[in-house]
């Protein structure tokens, strides 16, 4: 809407099977969700939005740069709030102790998973529609599934299996549905 791309039939119908996916994901999972988790939740992927709406606007420009200054202003707020919670003695006592697992999981957060894979996804979007690339966002907790049955040993339960089926059939409907009614429109010509 606020790039003014169209919205097709397809686009809308793929929308809604992959939202009842992550709506079944999410509603077996844990139970434990407050309204200010779940809040959070909409706030975060509202403020993605946004920044999907931002970096297509800009056009081309250099993403790597964008992303790695952009980076640099979180830690100042998320450290000095962990001061003010935490304090200096917790924040020196969990540097000290800290796993060599976390270190791994701090670089590649950091520099694959932020550095690599939001300058890869702002090239996407400079280079393609909105409409063309957001349908693959749904997939980000299918893979969190898949990679914790394979890495973590942990089994899917059948809600989950039902809700990444439904994830992947929003997309094949987004990605294909419209060459799909066009084909059988044209033969019934």
């Amino acid at each position: 809407m606020f790039l003014g791309e169209r919205i097709r039939a397809a686009n809308l119908a793929g929308l809604l099977i992959a939202a009842a996916g992550l709506a079944v994901i999410g509603m077996q999972g844990g139970h434990a969700m407050t309204l200010a988790g779940f809040l959070l939740t909409l706030a975060a992927s509202s403020m993605w939005a946004l920044g999907n709406v931002v970096t297509k606007r800009m056009g081309r420009v250099d993403l790597l740069s964008l992303v790695v200054w952009a980076s640099l202003i979180p830690p100042l707020p998320f450290f000095a709030l962990s001061l003010i919670f935490e304090g200096p003695a917790r924040i020196e006592s969990s540097l000290a102790h800290i796993p060599l697992v976390s270190v791994f999981v701090v670089a590649y957060l950091s520099f694959i998973a932020t550095i690599v894979g939001y300058s890869l996804w702002g090239k996407l979007l400079a280079r393609y529609p909105a409409a063309q690339v957001a349908p693959f966002l749904p997939l980000v907790p299918v893979i969190g599934i898949e990679s914790a049955v394979v890495f973590l040993g942990e089994a899917m339960t059948s809600a989950q299996v039902v809700g990444a089926a439904l994830v992947m059939a929003g997309l094949l409907v987004n990605v294909f549905g419209g060459r799909i009614v066009q084909r059988f429109a044209s033969a019934a010509r």
